[in-house]
């Protein structure tokens, strides 16, 4: 099995081989990949930390060496310096810790780093504060608290327990469905009626047994199917 990793700090996962392809995920930092197949200039992939599939620019890939030293997940945006390069570093992304910019000092609890990514601009596909979507901000933010979730919400919705409306807390995960009953959008609960989630940019909403109810549009945006509480 050939492997390799993301060397910047982001790399674009499309559909298909093509710098106009849909742009499906994104990898971050030291995200490792094992290649399935080979194009002309891109290479499929299988993400080693959620199985999820898509083509990536070969010249945004490096072959894995030893990693023995690199997997610390960064708690928060940071910098590097390698080879008189500043690079960022996305919240999320995996390296070593001594080549960091700052050591910080960040309690992992998922609706502590949830927050920070407050004000995001929502973006298909994105895992980053830069740009990211729901069932990304609610993968990224898992991992830095050291839990591993699928990358869609429709995946998640099967990752640990339901629990009833009544009984919900802070760091319990939020779905919500279509019409058709489709899962289609995913928060995290944030406590005090309220929930952290992508939707135009990343915000704090209001939660019921309805769904969200936004503010300041005075309308319910998403109708709720099930609450899942993830072991931490």
């Amino acid at each position: 099995m050939e492997t390799r990793y993301c060397f910047l700090s982001t790399a674009p996962v499309r559909k298909e081989p093509s710098h106009t392809s849909e742009m499906v995920n994104q990898l971050l930092m030291g995200d490792e990949v094992e290649i399935l197949d080979i194009q002309p200039e891109w290479v499929l992939t299988r993400s080693l930390f959620d199985d999820y599939k898509g083509w990536v620019s070969d010249k945004q890939l490096a072959k894995c060496q030893n990693t023995e030293n690199n997997s610390f997940v960064v708690p928060a945006d940071n910098e590097m310096l390698v080879n008189g390069i500043t690079l960022k570093v996305p919240a999320g992304s995996t390296c070593n810790e001594t080549m960091l910019v700052r050591k910080d000092n960040i309690q992992r609890y998922p609706i502590t780093i949830a927050k920070q990514f407050l004000g995001s601009s929502y973006l298909w596909g994105g895992r980053t504060s830069m740009g990211i979507d729901c069932s990304g901000l609610t993968q990224v933010v898992f991992k830095i608290c050291g839990i591993k979730l699928p990358r869609d919400a429709s995946q998640q919705v099967d990752c640990g327990t339901s629990v009833d409306f009544e009984n919900t807390k802070a760091g319990d995960l939020a779905f919500f469905a279509n019409n058709e009953g489709r899962i289609v959008h995913v928060g995290i609960v944030a406590g005090n009626g309220t929930i952290i989630h992508a939707s135009g940019m990343v915000r704090q909403d209001h939660l019921d047994t309805t769904g969200i109810y936004n503010s300041e549009l005075g309308i319910y945006t998403h109708r709720l199917q099930d609450i899942r509480r993830i072991d931490h």
